[in-house]
């Protein structure tokens, strides 16, 4: 019987679980030590020659069919020297082994449950394949086998996607019926997290039908739906309601138009404190109005070194106002523009300081609107 039919039938069975929630097993690596049992004489003469102990790098591919048990595809390699019946050197051996194996978890009569220390038993069949090579490459002999494994190990949750795995097993040749040994630790990844343990569905309860007494036809809050039929009681007076005795209820489309101005020191671009609150009050309009946007002009008197440096000046105000709003108050930025008109659009004559303390200031328009849903009143004039 060859291993590669075992291991499909193997995958085939699992084929069912597997299209379900199970989560799926990784472990990328798994490192082990191969005790080869074929170095006693009257096995060698089985084979006519004898692979070396040696290191075993393997990986592995699985999916949890129960929260305690998993089955996996396992792959891996064991490189050694490969001794003749004279005991001298006979080849470079490689040892090819896949196998499909079950890990049955003893979580469900043991006590290690809700620890993260699982403790597993192994079992599982697949093929190897031994090859031993010349030192020049050509190839010396070749065995292809049947193999079975029997084994215990246990995985360490670090956490519900990580696990360290450690195991010790027994091969068995099937037909050379010969027994290996391997000690193997590995790091096993959980995609999707683990399977849940099944929870039993609580039994559904059957509330008893109330029995509704009903003297007459009252309307307790006034809204000119019965109470029996009323399905929003204690409407408030004056409030038009459906046939259900709920609140019909309208849109209102409110429009927001606020101005802001901030005025500046000679040369300065620093907002004063008495201005905060000012622009507070902004930032907490356009919170109100998510859709808001506010266009931000800067502008400077007429007492700087040239109109580029007054430009600059201008154009340095507005995004000083637009920087407390977005750093202090959270407005997004991309809700505001700046612009600096330099000293080309005063509102005061530059030629007395109170005109040119008026010319240095930051004019803001800040415009958006909002559909509110709000109850109908009966006096409420809906065009």
């Amino acid at each position: 019987m060859k291993l590669n039919k075992i291991t499909l039938a193997l995958i085939a069975a699992a084929a069912a679980p597997m299209m379900a929630t199970a989560g799926v097993t990784v472990s990328p690596i798994l490192l082990g030590y191969h005790y080869t049992e074929a170095q006693d004489d009257d096995n060698q003469e089985k084979l006519g020659f004898y692979q070396e102990d040696d290191l075993y790098t393997g990986a592995a591919l699985g999916i949890e069919l129960t929260p305690s048990t998993q089955f996996q595809v396992e792959y891996g390699v064991t490189d050694s020297d490969a001794i003749g019946r004279d005991g001298k050197k006979f080849g470079d051996a490689e040892r090819e082994m896949i196998t499909g194996n079950f890990l049955v978890g003893f979580d469900e009569f043991s006590g290690y449950r809700d620890t993260a220390f699982r403790p597993y038993a192994l079992i599982g069949a697949g093929q190897q394949k031994i090859k031993v090579n010349r030192p020049d490459g050509s190839e010396r002999a070749e065995t292809k086998d049947t193999i079975g494994n029997l084994g215990l190990g246990a995985m360490y949750r670090i956490n519900d996607a990580l696990s360290l795995r450690g195991e010790a097993r027994a091969i068995h040749n099937f037909d050379h019926n010969l027994w290996d040994g391997m000690a193997l630790a590995g790091l096993e990844v959980v995609l999707g997290g683990h399977l849940a343990p099944a929870v039993a569905a609580p039994l559904a309860t059957v509330e008893p039908t109330p029995v509704i007494l009903v003297e007459a036809d009252q309307d307790s809050d006034g809204d000119g739906v019965i109470d029996r039929l009323d399905q929003c009681p204690n409407t408030p007076a004056n409030v038009v309601v459906d046939e259900t005795g709920c609140p019909v209820q309208i849109q209102i489309d409110d429009e927001l138009k606020m101005e802001l101005r901030v005025f500046f020191d000679n040369d300065k671009s620093i907002i004063k404190e008495q201005y905060k609150p000012e622009i507070a009050k902004v930032a907490e309009k356009m919170r109100e109005y998510p859709n808001s946007s506010a266009s931000i002009e800067g502008h400077a008197s007429k007492t700087g070194p040239s109109a580029r440096y007054n430009q600059r000046l201008s154009e340095a105000r507005a995004i000083a106002v637009k920087t407390m709003l977005t750093n202090e108050f959270g407005v997004a930025p991309n809700r505001l523009s700046t612009v600096g008109y330099g000293y080309d659009r005063p509102i005061a004559p530059n030629d007395t300081e109170e005109g040119r303390a008026m010319n240095r200031r930051v004019y803001a328009v800040i415009t958006g609107n909002k559909t509110m849903t709000v109850d109908q009143t009966k006096d409420m004039n809906v065009q």
